[in-house]
């Protein structure tokens, strides 16, 4: 493993190459370069080989910091791929400082690789060394990255959610048939309007698809025979279960002893019951997370009233204006397109001064329905101004996003309109731009004058069509 320390002379040229690199990384790009450089003098750079391990699950060695420069790192739980870090300036092992205990998992070089170090001896400062700063600087940089970056991921979820046709959802883990019936039977006695998943062990839920949100899980870890032996595997379910959206009780005989509750509650579990319990035991903490869900809920929806056009029921700017930051937030480090599309009613002060602003409004609120009514789960309609709507697509390249914008076209034109045939063109129509990040740009100014630039190339061509500018 080759290694070259940072805080010499003869690596000045290395270092603001290196300060660059990582500097326009997710995390540190809001950083000062030269308060970056004086940060990443105190590390080490190395270059490791393929397979090369870094962090092994469940060492309590004193922690080390990684930045990566180059290459490519697994993070491996149980044998089993949890997440790549693939990007220059992405960190790992920032936790292990923070918090006093085992490494939680394996991370490996998937390919040759080039990453900064900061040794264990870097932690362990007088608090009034001149080094104490920087550390202070480094973490509390690095915090304030990740939360904004969760937070954004959290937003664009939660719109997710919102936009869910309200189903709920109840997942089972126990390798019981006899306790699954009885948990299931709980479940139809104290929230009868839940959709029940059973699983018949913890493997078979891990390996269920991440995109299923769960409500609520009732998960038995007596599959396990020792928690404190297995406590990776405990660890990682209960991930798995968080990372689904789920409330957490667990069920088990485990629960009887208080090191094994304290264990479960520090990594996660929301909720203990000791096996055996009593059917009453069981529905009182089934009904009252329902009725905890059911607040939650009519929190959303309070937020949600905030974030409403009033006239038209879809998101209002206020909204608009966060999901895109969020987007913008996350989507350049997860490489993927997202696109917009911006609709205008055609000749719509002609119909408002012809009928009047109350057939105005109406006219507004069916085109509304019908924008929301066809986009998918997940997007964003929100009323940009006036007769103006904007749709925001995650995870949606330019051709899907003209298929969606043509779809919102005709399901306007074919719709019944009062006194539409007195309209220029004798129908009520839409004209829509489409946009999409990063190929029409990479920030939200860009992105959406790409967008009205193709809205206004559609008027200039008759109205009621879709235009994508560069794409035309």
């Amino acid at each position: 493993m080759k290694q070259q320390p940072l805080c010499t002379r003869e690596v000045h040229h290395e270092l603001a190459a290196l300060t660059r690199t990582i500097g326009a990384g997710r995390y540190f790009r809001r950083l000062a370069p030269e308060i970056l450089g004086n940060i990443l003098k105190q590390g080490t750079l190395v270059s490791v080989p393929k397979d090369h391990q870094l962090i092994y699950e469940g060492d309590e060695s004193p922690p080390e910091i990684y930045i990566l420069v180059e290459g490519s790192l697994a993070i491996v739980s149980n044998g089993k791929f949890i997440l790549r870090l693939d990007q220059p300036g992405d960190v790992v092992g920032e936790m292990a400082v923070i918090q006093s205990a085992p490494r939680s998992a394996d991370v490996l070089a998937e390919t040759p690789c080039r990453l900064i170090v900061f040794p264990a001896e870097l932690f362990r400062i007088d608090p009034r060394s001149p080094q104490a700063s920087i550390l202070y600087v480094l973490f509390s940089h690095l915090m304030a990255a990740k939360l904004r970056i969760t937070t954004a991921q959290s937003l664009i979820r939660k719109n997710q959610r919102v936009t869910a046709q309200g189903e709920i959802h109840v997942g089972i883990i126990d390798s019981s048939a006899a306790d699954r019936a009885s948990v299931r039977e709980a479940i139809h006695t104290s929230w009868p309007e839940a959709s029940i998943t059973e699983f018949e062990d913890p493997p078979q839920f891990v390996d269920y698809p991440t995109t299923r949100r769960f409500d609520l899980m009732i998960a038995d870890i007596d599959y396990f025979e020792d928690i404190r032996r297995d406590w990776n595997w405990v660890s990682t379910l209960i991930k798995a279960m968080q990372l689904r959206g789920a409330h957490i009780i667990i069920l088990s005989r485990s629960c009887g002893d208080a090191a094994h509750r304290e264990f479960l509650i520090r990594t996660g579990a929301d909720e203990l019951l000791a096996k055996p319990c009593t059917g009453f035991d069981l529905n009182h903490v089934v009904a009252k997370v329902r009725v905890s869900y059911y607040k939650n809920l009519e929190l959303d929806k309070a937020e949600s009233d905030a974030d409403t056009d009033r006239l038209t029921g879809l998101a209002n700017r206020r909204r608009l204006d966060q999901f895109l930051e969020a987007l913008v937030t996350v989507y350049p480090d997860d490489r993927k397109p997202f696109s917009l599309i911006m609709a205008d009613v055609d000749n719509f002060k002609h119909y408002n001064d012809s009928h009047g602003h109350q057939m105005g409004d109406s006219v507004l609120q069916g085109v509304a329905a019908l924008l929301e009514k066809n986009v998918r789960r997940g997007d964003l309609a929100a009323r940009f101004g006036g007769e103006e709507f904007i749709i925001v697509m995650p995870d949606c390249g330019k051709q899907r996003a003209l298929e969606v914008a043509e779809a919102l076209r005709l399901s306007v034109a074919s719709a019944a309109f009062p006194h539409q045939e007195q309209q220029p063109g004798g129908n009520l129509t839409i004209t829509l731009g489409v946009a999409t990040f990063p190929r029409d740009g990479r920030d939200l100014n860009t992105l959406l004058k790409r967008a009205d630039d193709g809205l206004y190339a559609g008027k200039r061509r008759g109205k009621n069509t879709v235009i994508a500018v560069g794409s035309d």
